[in-house]
């Protein structure tokens, strides 16, 4: 018996992903839950199972290609059992709306993700690969679903977007009898470029294309504005220093990066609005009662965020621990997509490259994050002496549409306060 195994939708908004590298070949013989194909998505590079056992009869794509959810990426020869014998399911064909898949992958496909608990069913409009000589249709999901909503065929829409791809406004276009405008010239002269000299052209995909999808919904959404201060951490850097040798002992440096994280959710328990999303369509704001701190990191994939979840209920130590589980996962490309999501309030330490303040920009929906500039030892006056202390200089982007600059500015006092008296993190943390 012939079954096909698609491209499961992992939930997050993910529409296509690229393939990484094929573990078996055509002609191989699997079993279910055996590792098929790694495939990065815009978040992280996953390892898809079989949810068949047999022999693998034809493989689609190969490295480098981009692939949609729903698309075919193998057909499996199966033994039939009494379990593939049930009256559900018919052979080599893809699931219709009313019929059940036999097994239910829970978080088999991509790792234990709760983004993978429902049953996978092609979306509407998708149709199972066909002969190779037909025309082949460019088109994520939700285009095919508004297509075969407006009686549209997409073998007859020439798609507008990259590599042929059709758009929603070709389907809009074709639907109401009318033809796309033409290509206008580019005033950036990028198509000119190798003229010039020499270039370089790399593929815009993963997490670079998605961190540029970010930062430029939370740019035009968001009413950023930034405040900044500093913190002197110089009895800080005493407690710190007292607990390393505690730390590095069992694998792990203890960074500053715990700290900050406790002193920062004391400020959002004090100043909730800097720990919630807007509801823009019910026009409420929605204030969260758990602290799940993002931490920006900087890979050679591009920009990541990794969350570290119920923050408040760790120790210093703890998250210390978690914090660098986490990079090292990030960092190989092996961090799940849970692992990656969820955040309330975000941390970005671009001190560590160098730098002092800066305008971080928002992880939207959130409203409110924390850039960390450079430590440095600088002279300031106390009690009307100069004096030599290490100071953390602390920049905070917050959404002026839900948080107004004094209340910003009391968060910030709140969070420096826990900071400069490690006292208050013993009394406030786990």
């Amino acid at each position: 018996m012939k079954k096909t195994f698609y491209f499961p939708d992992v939930g997050e908004g993910i529409a296509e992903g690229e393939i990484v590298q094929w573990l078996v070949s055509e002609g191989d013989v699997v079993k279910e839950d055996q590792p098929l194909v790694d495939v990065e998505t815009d978040k992280a590079v996953v390892s898809l199972p079989s949810p068949f056992t047999g022999k693998i009869l034809n493989i689609n794509g190969a490295a480098g290609d981009i692939i949609l959810v729903g698309a075919a990426l193998v057909t499996v020869e199966t033994e039939r059992s009494s379990a593939e014998a049930a009256p559900t399911e018919k052979s080599d064909q893809q699931p219709t709306e009313k019929e059940t898949p036999q097994k239910k992958d829970g978080g088999s496909v991509v790792g234990s993700l709760e983004e993978s608990d429902a049953a996978f069913t092609l979306p509407a409009g998708l149709k199972a690969p066909q002969k190779q000589d037909k025309k082949e249709i460019r088109a994520i999901p939700s285009v095919r679903a508004l297509a075969k909503a407006r009686g549209v065929d997409l073998s007859t829409v020439q798609g507008s977007g990259s590599a042929g791809r059709i758009l929603r406004e070709d389907v809009e276009r074709a639907a109401e009898g009318t033809k796309a405008p033409l290509p206008q010239a580019s005033l950036s002269g990028t198509e000119d470029a190798s003229a010039l000299g020499p270039v370089t052209r790399i593929p815009f995909r993963g997490v670079r294309r998605s961190a540029a999808r970010r930062v430029t919904k939370s740019s035009q959404t968001v009413a950023a504005v930034t405040f900044t201060d500093e913190a002197d951490i110089t009895k800080l850097e005493k407690v710190r220093l007292a607990k390393k040798d505690l730390t590095e002992a069992k694998g792990y440096k203890l960074t500053y990066l715990p700290f900050i994280i406790k002193s920062v959710v004391a400020g959002l328990k004090a100043f909730p609005f800097l720990n919630a999303t807007l509801d823009e369509e019910k026009n409420e704001v929605i204030l969260k009662k758990y602290y799940n701190i993002g931490i920006a990191i900087d890979t050679p994939e591009g920009l990541m965020v990794f969350v570290l979840k119920a923050a408040d209920q760790k120790s210093i130590l703890d998250l210390a621990e978690e914090i660098s589980s986490l990079t090292e996962k990030a960092l190989s490309r092996t961090i799940a997509l849970s692992e990656l999501k969820g955040g309330t309030f975000t941390l970005t330490n671009y001190g560590v490259i160098g730098g002092i303040f800066g305008t971080p920009i928002i992880h939207y929906p959130e409203v409110g994050i924390l850039g960390l500039g450079k430590i440095t030892d600088k002279p300031v006056v106390r009690n009307g002496e100069i004096v030599i202390r290490k100071m953390l200089p602390l920049s905070l982007t917050f959404d002026h549409r839900v948080i107004y600059g004094a209340e910003a500015a009391r968060f910030m006092n709140t969070a420096i306060q826990h900071l400069e008296d490690p006292d208050l993190l013993l009394v406030t943390g786990k």
